[in-house]
Protein backbone atom coordinates (compact mmCIF):
# COMPACT_ATOMS: atom_id res chain seq x y z
CA UNK A 1 0.00 0.00 0.00
CA UNK A 2 1.36 3.36 -0.99
CA UNK A 3 1.35 6.15 1.61
CA UNK A 4 0.73 9.64 0.38
CA UNK A 5 3.61 12.10 1.03
CA UNK A 6 1.47 14.37 3.22
CA UNK A 7 0.41 11.43 5.40
CA UNK A 8 3.99 10.19 5.67
CA UNK A 9 5.15 13.63 6.79
CA UNK A 10 2.45 13.75 9.49
CA UNK A 11 3.37 10.26 10.72
CA UNK A 12 7.05 11.14 10.94
CA UNK A 13 6.23 14.34 12.85
CA UNK A 14 4.10 12.37 15.29
CA UNK A 15 6.84 9.80 15.87
CA UNK A 16 9.38 12.56 16.43
CA UNK A 17 7.12 14.19 19.01
CA UNK A 18 6.75 10.88 20.87
CA UNK A 19 10.49 10.31 20.83
CA UNK A 20 11.32 13.83 22.10
CA UNK A 21 11.85 14.12 25.87
CA UNK A 22 9.09 15.78 27.87
CA UNK A 23 9.63 19.42 28.66
CA UNK A 24 11.18 19.88 32.10
CA UNK A 25 10.05 22.93 34.12
CA UNK A 26 12.83 25.45 34.57
CA UNK A 27 14.23 25.50 38.09
CA UNK A 28 13.69 28.62 40.14
CA UNK A 29 16.68 31.02 40.46
CA UNK A 30 18.03 29.88 43.83
CA UNK A 31 21.42 31.02 45.14
CA UNK A 32 22.71 27.45 44.89
CA UNK A 33 21.46 25.71 41.73
CA UNK A 34 19.25 22.74 42.54
CA UNK A 35 18.87 23.64 46.23
CA UNK A 36 16.39 25.81 48.09
CA UNK A 37 17.99 27.11 51.31
CA UNK A 38 15.41 28.13 53.91
CA UNK A 39 16.06 30.13 57.07
CA UNK A 40 14.16 28.96 60.18
CA UNK A 41 14.13 29.79 63.90
CA UNK A 42 13.24 26.62 65.77
CA UNK A 43 11.47 25.71 67.90
CA UNK A 44 7.91 26.91 67.31
CA UNK A 45 5.31 24.26 68.16
CA UNK A 46 3.29 23.23 65.16
CA UNK A 47 5.28 25.39 62.76
CA UNK A 48 8.84 24.05 63.04
CA UNK A 49 10.51 21.78 65.56
CA UNK A 50 13.52 19.48 65.38
CA UNK A 51 17.21 19.30 66.19
CA UNK A 52 19.99 21.74 65.37
CA UNK A 53 23.76 21.90 65.79
CA UNK A 54 24.92 25.47 65.54
CA UNK A 55 23.21 26.71 62.41
CA UNK A 56 22.93 23.24 60.89
CA UNK A 57 19.44 21.75 61.03
CA UNK A 58 19.75 18.01 61.64
CA UNK A 59 16.04 17.24 61.62
CA UNK A 60 12.90 19.33 61.22
CA UNK A 61 9.15 18.90 60.96
CA UNK A 62 6.07 21.11 61.10
CA UNK A 63 3.73 23.24 59.02
CA UNK A 64 6.41 25.56 57.68
CA UNK A 65 8.81 22.68 57.02
CA UNK A 66 6.17 20.92 54.95
CA UNK A 67 5.35 24.20 53.23
CA UNK A 68 8.99 24.71 52.26
CA UNK A 69 9.13 21.23 50.75
CA UNK A 70 5.86 21.81 48.88
CA UNK A 71 7.20 25.08 47.50
CA UNK A 72 10.39 23.37 46.33
CA UNK A 73 8.26 20.88 44.44
CA UNK A 74 6.28 23.66 42.79
CA UNK A 75 9.51 25.47 41.89
CA UNK A 76 11.11 22.31 40.44
CA UNK A 77 13.99 22.52 42.92
CA UNK A 78 15.09 18.98 43.87
CA UNK A 79 16.65 19.64 47.31
CA UNK A 80 15.77 21.69 50.40
CA UNK A 81 18.24 22.66 53.13
CA UNK A 82 17.24 24.41 56.35
CA UNK A 83 19.48 26.89 58.21
CA UNK A 84 18.88 27.85 61.85
CA UNK A 85 18.78 31.57 62.62
CA UNK A 86 19.39 32.12 66.34
CA UNK A 87 18.16 35.71 66.38
CA UNK A 88 14.59 36.15 65.13
CA UNK A 89 15.27 39.83 64.46
CA UNK A 90 17.93 38.86 61.90
CA UNK A 91 15.16 37.92 59.46
CA UNK A 92 13.99 41.50 59.05
CA UNK A 93 17.25 43.40 59.39
CA UNK A 94 19.03 44.97 56.38
CA UNK A 95 21.73 43.06 54.55
CA UNK A 96 21.96 39.95 52.37
CA UNK A 97 21.22 36.55 53.91
CA UNK A 98 22.88 33.20 53.24
CA UNK A 99 19.51 31.56 52.51
CA UNK A 100 17.05 32.02 49.64
CA UNK A 101 14.07 32.76 51.84
CA UNK A 102 12.97 32.56 55.47
CA UNK A 103 9.89 30.87 56.96
CA UNK A 104 9.38 31.65 60.62
CA UNK A 105 5.98 33.21 61.39
CA UNK A 106 7.26 36.64 60.40
CA UNK A 107 4.41 39.13 60.54
CA UNK A 108 4.13 41.49 57.59
CA UNK A 109 4.45 45.09 58.81
CA UNK A 110 5.22 48.38 57.02
CA UNK A 111 8.43 48.82 59.03
CA UNK A 112 9.72 45.43 57.98
CA UNK A 113 8.62 45.92 54.38
CA UNK A 114 10.92 48.93 54.28
CA UNK A 115 14.00 46.69 54.56
CA UNK A 116 12.94 43.24 53.24
CA UNK A 117 10.52 41.77 50.71
CA UNK A 118 7.57 39.57 51.68
CA UNK A 119 5.60 36.97 49.79
CA UNK A 120 1.83 37.02 49.72
CA UNK A 121 0.52 35.93 53.16
CA UNK A 122 0.51 32.17 53.79
CA UNK A 123 -1.05 32.18 57.29
CA UNK A 124 -3.29 34.46 59.35
CA UNK A 125 -3.29 34.38 63.14
CA UNK A 126 -4.24 36.16 66.35
CA UNK A 127 -2.33 36.15 69.63
CA UNK A 128 -3.40 33.91 72.52
CA UNK A 129 -2.92 33.68 76.28
CA UNK A 130 -1.61 30.44 77.78
CA UNK A 131 -1.78 30.21 81.59
CA UNK A 132 0.43 28.38 84.05
CA UNK A 133 -0.90 25.29 85.78
CA UNK A 134 -3.39 25.98 88.57
CA UNK A 135 -4.34 29.46 87.37
CA UNK A 136 -7.89 30.15 86.17
CA UNK A 137 -9.36 33.39 84.85
CA UNK A 138 -13.04 33.96 85.53
CA UNK A 139 -13.42 36.63 82.87
CA UNK A 140 -11.76 37.40 79.54
CA UNK A 141 -10.81 40.95 80.42
CA UNK A 142 -7.51 42.74 79.94
CA UNK A 143 -7.93 44.00 83.49
CA UNK A 144 -7.49 40.39 84.66
CA UNK A 145 -4.23 40.07 82.74
CA UNK A 146 -2.79 43.26 84.22
CA UNK A 147 -2.48 41.55 87.60
CA UNK A 148 -0.34 38.70 86.21
CA UNK A 149 3.33 38.21 85.47
CA UNK A 150 3.20 38.24 81.68
CA UNK A 151 5.93 36.74 79.49
CA UNK A 152 6.55 36.73 75.75
CA UNK A 153 9.19 36.18 73.11
CA UNK A 154 11.38 39.18 72.43
CA UNK A 155 10.81 41.24 69.25
CA UNK A 156 7.48 39.57 68.45
CA UNK A 157 3.83 40.60 68.27
CA UNK A 158 3.30 38.75 71.55
CA UNK A 159 5.77 41.02 73.31
CA UNK A 160 4.16 44.11 71.82
CA UNK A 161 0.67 43.01 72.87
CA UNK A 162 1.83 42.13 76.39
CA UNK A 163 3.22 45.65 76.87
CA UNK A 164 0.01 47.23 75.53
CA UNK A 165 -1.92 45.57 78.35
CA UNK A 166 0.07 47.78 80.78
CA UNK A 167 0.56 45.07 83.43
CA UNK A 168 1.39 45.95 87.02
CA UNK A 169 4.78 44.22 86.66
CA UNK A 170 7.23 44.57 83.74
CA UNK A 171 6.76 42.02 80.97
CA UNK A 172 9.49 39.37 80.98
CA UNK A 173 10.89 38.90 77.47
CA UNK A 174 12.93 35.92 76.26
CA UNK A 175 14.84 35.39 73.05
CA UNK A 176 14.62 31.60 73.25
CA UNK A 177 11.07 30.14 72.95
CA UNK A 178 12.19 27.02 74.85
CA UNK A 179 13.17 29.19 77.80
CA UNK A 180 9.77 30.82 77.65
CA UNK A 181 8.03 27.45 77.87
CA UNK A 182 10.24 26.40 80.79
CA UNK A 183 9.51 29.58 82.73
CA UNK A 184 5.76 29.03 82.32
CA UNK A 185 6.05 25.39 83.38
CA UNK A 186 8.09 26.37 86.44
CA UNK A 187 5.47 29.03 87.30
CA UNK A 188 7.83 31.96 87.05
CA UNK A 189 5.42 33.29 84.43
CA UNK A 190 1.69 33.44 85.10
CA UNK A 191 0.83 33.69 81.42
CA UNK A 192 2.52 33.66 78.04
CA UNK A 193 1.24 35.76 75.17
CA UNK A 194 2.14 34.45 71.74
CA UNK A 195 0.97 33.15 68.39
CA UNK A 196 -2.39 31.44 68.88
CA UNK A 197 -1.62 28.46 66.64
CA UNK A 198 1.75 27.87 68.30
CA UNK A 199 0.38 28.04 71.84
CA UNK A 200 -2.53 25.80 70.88
CA UNK A 201 -0.14 23.21 69.46
CA UNK A 202 2.15 23.51 72.50
CA UNK A 203 -0.65 22.82 74.95
CA UNK A 204 -2.06 19.99 72.84
CA UNK A 205 1.34 18.28 72.86
CA UNK A 206 1.81 18.52 76.64
CA UNK A 207 -1.46 19.44 78.43
CA UNK A 208 -0.03 18.30 81.76
CA UNK A 209 2.68 20.97 81.68
CA UNK A 210 0.48 24.02 81.19
CA UNK A 211 -2.80 25.52 82.29
CA UNK A 212 -5.72 26.75 80.22
CA UNK A 213 -5.47 28.33 76.80
CA UNK A 214 -7.46 31.22 78.19
CA UNK A 215 -8.42 33.19 75.11
CA UNK A 216 -7.16 35.20 72.18
CA UNK A 217 -6.19 38.76 71.48
CA UNK A 218 -7.44 39.91 68.09
CA UNK A 219 -4.54 41.02 65.89
CA UNK A 220 -5.28 39.46 62.48
CA UNK A 221 -1.58 39.41 61.67
CA UNK A 222 -0.46 37.91 58.38
CA UNK A 223 2.69 35.81 58.05
CA UNK A 224 4.81 36.17 54.94
CA UNK A 225 7.89 34.48 53.52
CA UNK A 226 10.96 36.73 53.77
CA UNK A 227 13.26 37.53 50.82
CA UNK A 228 16.23 39.75 50.20
CA UNK A 229 15.01 42.99 48.56
CA UNK A 230 14.57 42.49 44.84
CA UNK A 231 14.87 38.69 45.03
CA UNK A 232 14.05 36.94 41.75
CA UNK A 233 12.35 34.22 43.81
CA UNK A 234 9.48 36.39 45.04
CA UNK A 235 7.34 36.18 41.89
CA UNK A 236 7.65 32.39 41.39
CA UNK A 237 7.07 31.76 45.12
CA UNK A 238 3.94 33.93 45.09
CA UNK A 239 2.66 31.97 42.10
CA UNK A 240 3.47 28.68 43.85
CA UNK A 241 1.66 29.80 47.02
CA UNK A 242 -1.41 30.64 44.96
CA UNK A 243 -1.41 27.13 43.47
CA UNK A 244 -0.98 25.52 46.91
CA UNK A 245 -3.89 27.59 48.23
CA UNK A 246 -6.08 26.73 45.25
CA UNK A 247 -5.47 22.97 45.40
CA UNK A 248 -6.08 22.84 49.17
CA UNK A 249 -2.51 22.05 50.23
CA UNK A 250 -2.27 24.92 52.72
CA UNK A 251 -5.52 23.88 54.36
CA UNK A 252 -4.42 20.25 54.63
CA UNK A 253 -1.10 21.23 56.20
CA UNK A 254 -2.86 23.43 58.76
CA UNK A 255 -5.27 20.61 59.65
CA UNK A 256 -2.34 18.21 60.05
CA UNK A 257 -0.25 20.35 62.38
CA UNK A 258 -2.79 22.40 64.36
CA UNK A 259 -5.32 20.24 66.18
CA UNK A 260 -6.67 23.08 68.34
CA UNK A 261 -9.23 25.33 66.66
CA UNK A 262 -8.02 28.61 68.12
CA UNK A 263 -10.68 30.56 66.23
CA UNK A 264 -13.18 29.21 68.77
CA UNK A 265 -11.38 30.83 71.69
CA UNK A 266 -13.13 33.75 73.32
CA UNK A 267 -11.43 37.09 72.73
CA UNK A 268 -10.16 39.32 75.51
CA UNK A 269 -11.62 42.81 75.70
Amino acid sequence: MRIRPAVATALLAGLAALAAPAAVPAQAPTKTPGQLVVGVAMPAAGFQVGAVRGREVLFAKGYEIDLANALAGELAVPAVRFVQEDRFTAFFQPGPKDYDLALSQVTITPAREAVIDFSAPYFTADQAVLLRRGLVLKRRRFSQLRKLQLCAERATTGGTQAKRIHPDRPVRLFRDPSRLEAELYQRRCDAVIGDSATLGALRAQAPQRFGELAGRIRTGERYGIVFDPGSALKAPVDAALARLEEDGTLGRLAARWFSTDVTRLRAFR
